[in-house]
């Protein structure tokens, strides 16, 4: 069976956007344990929007090729997890608790509610949140499976 994890933005966007990224390697090794089904990742629907914000204004894609790295995004292997209230609720307390914006916190809550790692590569967000023992740092990852 597969190890389930919660990847947020951060992580992700190194699979699209290299220039600027740091932890490229990291990120790419763990998009390899996703490929071979090792891992299972499971995502807040706002993953899909944040990427493509990032997308959209802040790499210098042309409209073909900010399409096809949208249709990238969809196949990737991903359990994208719709907005529900238990979970939105668990995001507001625990954005609250720890200083986190809605956003960051909808990751976290996932990850709570599927009691597995979230895995970050935003340092900002690491430091509010890692005395909990879900966050882990993308850069400290090593093999996940």
């Amino acid at each position: 069976m597969a190890t389930k994890i919660v990847v947020d933005t951060s992580v992700l966007i190194k699979w699209f956007k290299s220039r600027d990224e740091e932890l490229l390697s990291e990120a790419w090794k763990l998009r390899a344990e996703i490929e071979s089904e090792r891992v299972q990742v499971h995502v807040p629907a706002l993953l899909l929007y944040e990427v493509g914000n990032i997308l959209l204004l802040k790499t210098r894609l042309g409209m073909a090729a900010l399409e096809e790295a949208l249709d990238r995004l969809e196949r990737l292997p991903f359990v994208v997890a719709p907005p529900a209230s238990p979970l939105l609720k668990r995001a507001a307390r625990l954005g609250r608790r720890l200083g986190l914006t809605f956003y960051d916190a909808s990751f976290l809550a996932l990850a709570f509610e599927l009691d597995c790692p979230l895995i970050t590569a935003d340092q900002h967000f690491f430091e509010r949140a890692r005395a909990l023992h879900q966050v882990r740092h993308l850069s400290q990852v090593g093999s996940i499976a």
